[in-house]
């Protein structure tokens, strides 16, 4: 009831009539958002029974990619790596140091920055 209630709030304050003219709703899977008694989706179409409810296929297109590559030890194991990598680089002080190697390395480049 709280995502309704949130959802309410911001189609009110942008001032959309979702209840004559949303026509669809897309949800990754979630129960807050797909549940069949308490999910937004359900509040949704009680109010607006024409708002038919999609799984976001960027979401289920995600899901298989994942178990597709799950598969592979070595597609596994450099995605864990490229994770890693990923969380190392997170740290502001290491970014920070990055950043200024490569703009000693690269002076004529404009800054860059580095966006997780």
């Amino acid at each position: 009831m709280a995502c309704f209630r949130v959802f309410c709030n911001i189609t009110d304050n942008s001032n959309l009539n979702w209840k004559e003219n949303l026509c669809a709703q897309g949800y990754d899977g979630a129960a807050s958002m797909q549940g069949m008694y308490s999910g937004l989706r359900t509040h949704i179409q009680n109010h607006n029974p024409r708002a038919i409810s999609i799984w976001c296929f960027a979401h289920v297109l995600n899901l298989v990619i994942v178990d597709t590559c799950d598969i592979c030890l070595e597609t596994r194991s450099f995605f864990g790596d490229v994770q890693a990598l990923n969380e190392y680089m997170k740290a502001r002080k290491r970014t920070a140091k990055f950043l200024e190697l490569q703009n000693k390395k690269n002076p004529n480049t404009p800054n860059t920055k580095i966006f997780f």
